[in-house]
């Protein structure tokens, strides 16, 4: 009896170690399959300290060691169908870190009650930082900190408009440069019709009052652009952040944009690259798919359109910038924006039935309606000038706060 007593504890003390060793292997074992989140499904994505939208994080374990993964950031502007068919299937937009639009990051896993755990150090080409995170089967939350710009020749840096004087040629917040072969036949005043380059007529248009302020106030371009925008911050972490007034809602103090809206890396002592927000750009183009024009197909003018910005989405908008003595001037350059004026905008304005159209609008126009007469030159011209055109540049120029 006591014999078959021992032999039944033996056998409940040695299941008892099979199941110890079998929760032990259970917990070795990764809970969560390869899973794509999205803030649509769980992912709760912060980047120093301040939410994060419009990402995507791939989680992938390693078939041979449960305690590795595999971690994908990227965009995640979903444009299938939209425009032009390149953008079917992919993930589009510009990545989670500055300067690069996907990151793969292999974690080490920490396994418990069917969640993982992992933290860690690592970098990229422009950038270092930390991370920490948890996955389950449900969610997934990644938390990026201590990222810190490899270049930070303007980290930390905050730049305001330069001043817009009419009187001065140096004073204005706009670096506008345009070199044309051809120059446009605009009328001066009734009968009397002159040639000029289009720099010039544009600079002279600046400087006119023609935007509307309300209770019968006008300004001019480049005083607008100086009491909307009040400053410009670069941060250490490639965050950029801009002080406005929102003058369009009726706003009559600066406010701050949200975190995480748009970055920058430098590349070089004289080229940056900034990554903008997806967000704005899609309203942008919802809005310029409603203009009703005569002549043109505005479909098929923005399906080329995208087909040209849309890698600047994800790969980032290059910019040139001149620093020197508490003066930042950034632009928009001829290798960029050369080819988008002769591909999109010439063929645009080589249509008359367009122009006439415009140039209708224009009339129509209480505050446009005066110089329809002197623009009737320069629109008919443009897809001339643009095409006999050897530089152009467009951006801002900025003072040190």
């Amino acid at each position: 009896m006591k014999k078959n007593l021992f032999y039944l504890f033996a056998l409940i003390c040695s299941m008892g170690l099979f199941t110890a060793c079998s929760d032990d292997d259970d917990d070795k074992s990764c809970p969560v399959p390869q899973t794509e989140f999205t803030a649509a499904n769980g992912l709760k994505l912060n980047y120093n300290g301040e939410q994060m939208l419009g990402k995507k994080v791939t989680f992938t374990p390693d078939a041979s060691d449960p305690t590795k993964a595999t971690l994908i950031l990227s965009g995640n502007l979903d444009l299938s169908g939209a425009l032009t068919s390149k953008a079917d299937n992919q993930s589009i937009g510009a990545g989670v870190l500055p300067g690069s639009p996907v990151v793969t990051l292999p974690v080490t896993l920490k396994i418990q009650n069917g969640e993982c755990s992992f933290d860690g150090t690592s970098e990229t080409t422009y950038c270092t930082f930390s991370y920490a995170g948890k996955v389950s089967t449900t969610e997934m939350q990644l938390d990026l900190t201590n990222v810190t710009l490899k270049n930070s020749a303007l980290a930390g840096t905050t730049w305001v408009p330069n001043p817009f004087d009419p009187y001065e040629d140096d004073q204005t917040p706009i670096h506008l440069v345009w070199d044309a072969e051809k120059k446009a036949t605009i009328e001066i005043f009734p009968g009397y019709e002159s040639e000029m380059p289009i720099s010039f007529i544009i600079n002279m248009a600046m400087h006119m009052d023609l935007i509307d302020m309300g209770e019968g106030e006008k300004t001019t371009v480049p005083a607008m652009l100086c009491n909307v925008l009040k400053s410009i911050t670069l941060g250490a972490d490639g965050n950029i952040s801009a002080s406005y007034v929102d003058a369009a809602q009726g706003g009559t103090e600066a406010v701050n944009t949200p975190a995480n809206v748009a970055q920058y890396v430098l590349l070089d002592d004289s080229h940056m690259k900034v990554y903008l927000n997806l967000d704005a750009i899609l309203a942008s183009v919802a809005k310029a798919a409603s203009i009703n024009t005569k002549g043109v197909d505005m479909g098929t003018v923005l399906a080329q359109a995208m087909e040209v910005l849309l890698p600047l989405v994800t790969d980032g908008v290059p910019l040139t910038y001149v620093k020197s003595e508490g003066k930042l001037t950034a632009y928009l350059d001829t290798e960029l924006l050369l080819p988008i004026l002769k591909g999109i905008v010439a063929p645009m304005f080589a249509d008359e039935e367009f122009v006439a159209g415009l140039i209708e609008m224009m009339k129509a126009d209480p505050d446009f309606g005066s110089m329809a007469g002197m623009a009737e030159g320069l629109l008919k011209s443009l897809s001339e000038i643009i095409n006999t055109t050897s530089r152009v540049e467009i951006g801002l120029k900025l003072n040190a706060q």
